[in-house]
Parts: structure tokens; sequence; C-alpha cells
């Protein structure tokens, strides 16, 4: 009987209880449209598309910039605005935390990045939102990120690029 309790806890003797073993998490997605397993490393080589399918899943601001420039050009224009809350916006949350807490959860000040970087040694003007922001809702800072992304190309002769990530 002491056999069959240590089994149902767990235990295994003196040891004390037994180790999990198991796939560490991570290793594996699942495709969101034909429900297939596949490993991370194989989607992230394919730029996130699906092996089985062709499904295109998300991809980040980050890894937009890390596969459509050359590796290590890409220097980031107007980092330093940040969102306020000029009109005082009430919701459920106070806009103000919500941002905070959007920042901290992403890694992202806002819904876009824009910049500066190389295509195959050619320099662009390049911009990008994300959907992973607030679903990449268009606030100041993401106009004012992309007015100004759209004046400095223009102004220096660059091709401008501009990816929309966004959620609408």
């Amino acid at each position: 009987m002491q056999r069959f309790t240590a089994m149902a806890t767990g235990e295994t003797g003196s040891n004390g209880p037994r180790e999990k073993r198991g796939v560490p998490s991570g290793l594996w997605i699942r495709c969101e449209d034909c429900g297939e397993t596949i490993f991370r490393k194989e989607a992230t080589e394919r730029m996130n598309v699906c092996p089985m399918c062709g499904h295109h899943m998300y991809l980040g601001a980050a890894d937009r910039v890390k596969y459509m420039l050359d590796e290590g050009t890409f220097e980031e224009w107007d980092a330093g605005i940040q969102p306020t809350d000029p009109l005082k916006f009430a919701d459920k949350k106070p806009y103000a935390e919500k941002i905070v807490a959007e920042q901290k959860r992403t890694g992202l000040s806002d819904a876009a990045i824009t910049g500066t970087g190389m295509i195959r040694a050619r320099h662009v003007a390049f911009g990008v939102t994300d959907s992973a922001f607030i679903m990449g809702s268009m606030g100041s800072v993401v106009g004012e990120r992309l007015t100004r992304l759209i004046e400095r190309a223009t102004q220096q002769n660059l091709p401008l690029i501009i990816i929309s990530g966004s959620g609408g």
C-alpha cells in the first residue's frame, strides 16, 4: 500500500518527489491556421511562416527590422518621443497606466519604430508599426514619428519604406 501512496503523491521513496521530465517550454509553437506543431527554430528560420501550410504568423517590429535591413545598419529616429495624455482620457484604467503596462509587456515605447538603415547597401528611411502595442493604434506618437520619417526621407532624398503591421 505504501508503494501506491508514494506513486500517487509523486514520491519515489527516500529521494523525495520525482522530477518531471519532458520537453522544455518554448521549443514548439502551434500554427494558428492548420494547427500543426512546429519547432520554433524552424519557424524563426522561415520568418514565422508555417512550413506546412504557408500561414504567416505574427512578426513583431524588431523582427521586421532584422529581416528587412542589412545587419547592424538600423539607426532609430525619434525614440525619445513618448506618449502623453493631454486629454486625460478616461477608461476602466487610466491611459497613462495603460501605456506604462503596454511598454513593460511589449518592450516597445509605442506602436511605431522609425529610422534609417541599409537594404543591399542602399540607404533607406524605414518605419514599421507593431500590433503588439495596443493593436498598433495610431496615437500622437505614431503620427509624429511617421510624419518626421516622411519629412526626413523627403529632405534627404531617401527611398521610404513603411510596413504597417498594425491591427487596424
